[in-house]
C-alpha cells in the first residue's frame, strides 16, 4: 500500500511574525476572558457592596443619634411620667363613699364648726371638654363660729384631691352662730385612667424573705369544691382576717420561728393610692410615684413646703388603707430614704392602738445624708399595746422654723431577731358557727375530716357535745 503524502502547502512552516501575532491574539483572548468573566463581575459585586455599605453607614448614624438620644428620651419620659401622677394625685381615681368620708373627716377637723352630716347624692357624669367626668354631689350642713368656716374652706382649697365648693348658704340660728348648707362636688377619674384604687392590701413579699404561702401543708388532699379549702392567705400573714362576712376569725397567734434579723416587708409602696394629709394650713405638698427606687419598680416622692407656726407642724403619708397591723413587738422597724439635701426635719411614724390611741415613733432626727439611707427605731416593747396598726409616716418642724424638700420612701420592713419565739408550732383561731361540727370545721378549715382529732387534742374535747356556737378553737397549723 502506498503512503500518502500531504501536499508541499500543508508543510509550510509559521514565520516569526505569524508565531507572534498568534501570541498576541492568544494574550488578547485571555485578557478579554479575564476582564469579562472576573473583572466586570468583581466590579459589579463591589458596587453592590459599596451601596450596602453606604445603607448601613447610615442605619448606624441614625441608631447612634438615637442612642445619644437615650437619656433625652428618658428625662422626657420621667417628666410625663410625673405629669401624669400629679394629675392622677389630685382627682379620686374612683367615688368610693368611704375614702371621700375619711378624707372629708381630715378636713372638717375643726373645734369651732360642726359637721351636723355627709349628704351623698347619686353619681352622675359631667361634660368637661371632649371628656365625660364622673361627679358626685354632696351636701354638708354646718353649725359654728364664722372662723371655724373660714379655716374649713381654707381646708378644702388646701385637699390633696381636688374638692370643688359649688354653693354655700350662710344664715345665723337662734344662739347667733353661722348656720347654713355647704355644696361640694366631686370629681373622679374613672373610665379615664387606667390607675386602680384598691381598698384592700394584698401584701407582697420577697421571695428571700418569706417562703411560698401557697405551699401545700402536710397531709393536704385536692378537693373539687374549692370553696372548702382554706386560703392560707389570711392565715400566714399575721393579720386578722374576715372570712364571707361571719363571726370566723383567723388569727396567727404566735410568732414565727425567726433567723437571726429577719426583715418582714410591711410595705414596698408599689400599688394603690397613697394621701399627703397636712396638719395645718401652712404645710403643701403632694405624694407622687418614682422610679428611682431601693426594690422592686417604684418607690414614692415625696414634697413637702412646711412653715412651722402651730402647735404641731407635720406633713403625713396616710398608710390607713394599707392595713398594716403588727400583732406583736419586733425589735425594730426600718424604712429606706433617698435625700437630695440636708434637712433639720424630724422623720417618725405613727401606730394606733385597737381604742385609738395613737403611738408616735421618731425614727430620725434631723435629715443628714444625701442620697439612700437605712433608717431604724425600736418600737414598744410592751406586749399590752398590741396588735398596732401602722397609721401614717411623717416629717416634723420645730416652731418658728420653715423648710422644703423632696423624699423619697421605700421598702417599709419590721426586723424581729433570732429566737424571739419558744416553739416553732403555729396556731390559728376560730369561732364555731352555728350547726358547726367536728367534722365540718376539720373539712373547712384542713380540706379533710381526717384532722378532727387534732383538733379535739389541742383543745381538749371528746366529741360534738364539747362545741357550741361561739367557741373558740385552737387550730394547729
Amino acid at each position: 500500500m502506498e503512503k500518502t503524502q500531504l501536499p508541499k502547502k500543508m508543510k509550510k512552516k509559521l514565520t516569526k511574525n505569524e508565531k507572534t501575532l498568534l501570541i498576541l491574539l492568544g494574550i488578547v483572548i485571555v485578557f478579554w476572558a479575564t476582564f469579562r468573566f472576573i473583572i466586570i463581575p468583581q466590579s459589579n459585586k463591589l458596587k453592590i457592596l459599596t451601596k450596602e455599605k453606604c445603607e448601613y453607614e447610615e442605619k448606624i448614624s441614625h441608631m447612634n443619634t438615637i442612642l445619644k438620644s437615650e437619656k433625652k428620651i428618658e428625662d422626657e419620659r420621667r417628666k410625663l411620667e410625673r405629669e401624669k401622677y400629679i394629675i392622677l394625685n389630685k382627682y379620686f381615681s374612683k367615688l368610693d363613699q368611704p375614702q371621700i368620708i375619711y378624707l372629708l373627716n381630715e378636713i372638717f377637723d375643726s373645734e369651732e364648726l360642726d359637721i351636723l352630716d355627709i349628704n351623698f347624692n347619686r353619681p352622675s357624669e359631667e361634660q368637661i371638654g371632649d371628656l365625660m367626668v364622673k361627679t358626685m354631689d354632696i351636701t354638708v350642713p354646718y353649725r359654728g363660729s364664722y372662723e371655724g368656716l373660714i379655716e374649713t374652706i381654707r381646708g378644702i382649697g388646701s385637699s390633696p384631691k381636688k374638692i370643688l365648693i359649688s354653693s354655700l348658704i350662710i344664715d345665723k340660728d337662734l344662739e347667733n352662730q353661722l348656720a347654713g348648707d355647704m355644696s361640694l362636688k366631686i370629681y373622679s377619674l374613672e373610665g379615664i385612667s387606667e390607675i386602680q384604687d384598691d381598698l384592700a392590701y394584698i401584701d407582697i413579699v420577697s421571695e428571700n424573705d418569706k417562703s411560698n404561702p401557697f405551699k401545700a401543708y402536710e397531709d393536704y388532699k385536692e378537693t373539687d369544691n374549692e370553696n372548702e379549702v382554706l386560703e392560707d392567705d389570711n392565715l400566714d400573714n399575721g393579720y386578722i382576717s374576715v372570712e364571707n362576712e361571719t363571726s370566723n376569725i383567723s388569727v396567727e397567734s404566735e410568732t414565727p420561728n425567726i433567723d437571726d434579723n429577719k426583715k418582714e416587708i410591711l410595705e414596698d409602696f408599689e400599688g394603690g393610692d397613697l394621701y399627703f394629709i397636712p396638719s395645718n394650713k401652712n404645710i403643701k405638698g403632694s405624694i407622687l410615684k418614682s422610679l428611682n427606687s431601693k426594690s422592686k419598680e417604684h418607690s414614692i416622692r415625696f414634697e413637702y413646703n412646711i412653715l412651722g407656726l402651730e402647735d404641731e407642724n407635720r406633713a403625713y403619708i396616710d398608710l390607713t388603707d394599707r392595713n398594716i397591723v403588727l400583732k406583736y413587738p419586733p425589735s425594730s422597724i426600718g424604712l429606706w430614704v433617698h435625700a437630695y439635701n440636708y434637712s433639720p426635719a424630724s422623720l417618725g411614724i405613727r401606730l394606733k392602738g385597737q381604742a385609738g390611741e395613737k403611738v408616735d415613733v421618731e425614727l430620725t432626727k434631723g435629715i443628714g445624708w444625701i442620697g439612700w439611707e437605712y433608717i431604724e427605731a425600736q418600737l414598744p416593747q410592751d406586749l399590752s399595746l398590741y396588735p398596732l396598726q401602722l397609721d401614717r409616716i411623717y416629717i416634723e418642724l420645730n416652731d418658728n422654723r420653715d423648710d422644703y424638700g423632696v423624699l423619697l420612701f421605700d421598702k417599709l420592713e419590721a426586723i424581729y431577731p433570732r429566737n424571739s419565739t419558744k416553739t416553732s408550732e403555729k396556731f390559728t383561731l376560730y369561732i364555731v358557727e352555728k350547726e358547726d361540727t367536728l367534722d365540718k370545721i376539720s373539712k373547712k378549715i384542713y380540706g379533710t375530716v381526717n384532722k378532727k382529732n387534732l383538733i379535739m387534742k389541742y383543745n381538749e374535747i371528746n366529741s360534738n357535745k364539747d362545741i357550741w356556737e361561739g367557741k373558740i378553737l385552737v387550730i394547729p397549723r
